[in-house]
């Protein structure tokens, strides 16, 4: 029987060799990369286009520009405000409220005035000297009434006015 060489462990395997060979062309590109360049790249960084001044002159150049562009239509002049807005549309006035006798009820010693108003669709009974609104019944007879209002002015009202 012939007995096979146990393998040292000194010696890599070949994927290991591969691996490492790899690795080392990786860390060369890396280091190449960061090499310092040489004195034409550094040239092209003080280019004119990268000087101040030159930068200071083109930003002149173009606030000229435009301080012609203000002076046709300057920023702070009437001209340039928006338009107004519309005004609102005038609510239409209420037209005064009135009052109409529908009817009267009642004997000659207790009298009751039915009333509406114009603005209200309800019907109200009132005595004399009774109030509604800006009205007082000062008296109620067989088919008027006669109301004061507030200002002081009395009228006389009868059934179906």
């Amino acid at each position: 029987m012939t007995q096979q060489k146990p393998k040292s462990k000194t010696q890599p395997a070949n994927g290991t060799m591969i691996g490492t060979a790899v690795l080392v062309g990786f860390c060369g590109l890396a280091l190449w990369g960061w090499l310092p360049k040489g004195d034409a790249q550094v040239q092209e960084i003080r280019t004119p286009n990268n000087d101040l001044t030159a930068r200071l002159e083109s930003s002149q150049e173009t606030l000229a520009n435009l301080i012609e562009v203000t002076g046709e239509r300057p920023l702070f002049h009437s001209t340039r405000t928006p338009p107004a807005a519309p005004e609102a549309p005038v609510a239409p006035v209420a037209p005064e409220a009135t009052l109409t006798l529908v009817g009267i009820l009642g004997s000659e010693g207790e009298k009751v005035a039915l009333l509406r108003i114009s603005t209200s669709p309800q019907i109200f009974r009132l005595e004399e000297d009774a109030r509604l609104g800006d009205w007082q019944i000062v008296a109620i007879g067989d088919a008027t009434i006669d109301v004061r209002k507030e200002d002081g002015t009395t009228d006389r009202l009868s059934i179906g006015e």
